[in-house]
């Protein structure tokens, strides 16, 4: 079994078989009734309309402490999410997922202040404003384990900005109406996100996304977890 990207000509084969499903009398039968030619379907499988490139997904947050356990059992799980081998019997070790996204932390496990310990990350910024880049290590293990199955689309994206760089010095919002970060922090901001980029390419994973806000017209307001909105104005 191949994992190939889902095209939109496939999803017409799929349409067409449910249409034909569809127009099934009660007992089964698909004969044609009178009047029941008036549309005819054409499907052009060379006529591509979207490809998806990319079947991904995160994470957030369970990685941080599975990507901890014990080779045997991170290995299973690593199996099920990124493989694209087949097993004896010709069944697909797993999902094949072809893009993983890291979610960049900002640090608040060191603060003990998020509600929901599942919700909370280490941070590679440090207080004095070095990086400590052994940080994240159940979740960077996973970035490894993907890519050592085949995976090739990572993709870098925060929650909050690191607590040092916050407005209340926390990973969470205080304001659901604006973001968590004051204007003088956005080049600072950004240079963390570049020189986090640049890790990750000496470590032989470069991301090729980078994502700085995570659903930002939500409103974070509370320490349910690590967020901040960031509105359009």
């Amino acid at each position: 079994m191949k994992h190939n990207s889902l095209t939109c000509p496939k999803l017409y084969i799929l349409f067409f078989a449910f249409c034909v499903v569809a127009g099934c009398s009660k007992n089964g039968s698909t004969e044609l009734r009178d009047g029941d030619l008036t549309n005819t379907i054409v499907i052009d499988l060379n006529d591509r309309k979207q490809t998806i490139h990319n079947f991904g997904a995160s994470d957030a947050w369970v990685c941080q402490f599975v990507g901890l356990w014990p080779d045997k059992s991170r290995d299973q799980i690593a199996d099920w999410l990124f493989s694209m081998e087949e097993d004896v019997n010709g069944k697909p070790k797993g999902i094949g997922l072809s893009l993983w996204r890291f979610n960049i932390g900002a640090g608040s496990a060191a603060q003990n202040n998020i509600s929901d310990e599942w919700r909370r990350t280490e941070g590679f910024l440090q207080g004095d404003g070095t990086y400590d880049w052994s940080k994240q290590a159940g979740q960077k293990w996973f970035m490894h384990a993907a890519k050592q199955r085949g995976v090739a689309q990572f993709l870098g994206f925060t929650n909050s900005p690191p607590m040092q760089l916050t407005k209340n010095g926390k990973a969470y919002s205080d304001n659901g109406e604006e973001a968590n970060i004051p204007v003088k922090n956005y080049l600072p901001f950004s240079k963390f996100l570049v020189d986090v980029s640049k890790q990750f390419e000496k470590e032989g994973i470069p991301f090729n996304y980078l994502s700085p806000f995570n659903e930002p017209q939500w409103d974070w307001t509370g320490n349910g977890q690590e967020g901040t909105p960031f509105k359009n104005e």
